[in-house]
């Protein structure tokens, strides 16, 4: 029996070291954590932040988009008729 107790105070001095080292351990994985997770949030608002812009930037795409393809058949009525208009001066000049 005593010999029992001498090596179970032999060896929880090792057994404290152990724990002491595993507290050690789980609190340097914790501020780790706590530094990944600040670093993931303030990460996620901007990418919520960056998606809202562009979703507005795709809409204001898409409406110059369209004005420029109005734009572009504007520009063709207007240089089917300049044509027009030429060829009619031209034969005026002609006659």
């Amino acid at each position: 029996m005593v010999t029992a107790l001498m090596l179970f105070a032999a060896a929880f001095p090792i057994a404290a070291k152990d724990v002491s080292a595993e507290q050690s351990a789980v609190q340097y994985a914790r501020q780790e954590f706590d530094k990944a997770e600040a670093a993931y949030r303030v990460d996620a608002a901007q990418a919520a932040g960056t998606r809202k812009a562009l979703e507005s930037l795709k809409k204001q795409l898409e409406e110059e988009q369209k004005r420029a393809s109005l734009s572009e058949k504007r520009k063709q009525q207007a240089k089917a008729k300049l044509d027009k208009a030429e060829e009619a001066l031209d034969r005026a000049w002609k006659q």
